[in-house]
């Protein structure tokens, strides 16, 4: 199994962070989370992914 990791620089976080304020600002929770779904493809499981990561949280609890 090949595994890549991209660890992000400090530059790299806050342009991240930066591009999903706009995109809040932009088109509202609903809708970035969309975009971000359709852009992110990854591989493997996405339905379990996303179960473990949210879990029996909310967004609040993830914000």
């Amino acid at each position: 199994m090949n595994l890549t990791v991209a660890i992000p620089t400090t530059d790299s976080v806050a342009i991240i962070r930066e591009g999903w304020n706009l995109l809040m600002e932009q088109l509202g929770l609903k809708k970035a989370v969309q975009f971000i779904v359709l852009i992110e493809r990854g591989k493997g499981d996405t339905v379990q992914e996303i179960a473990d990561y949210w879990g029996n949280s909310g967004i609040k609890d993830k914000l």
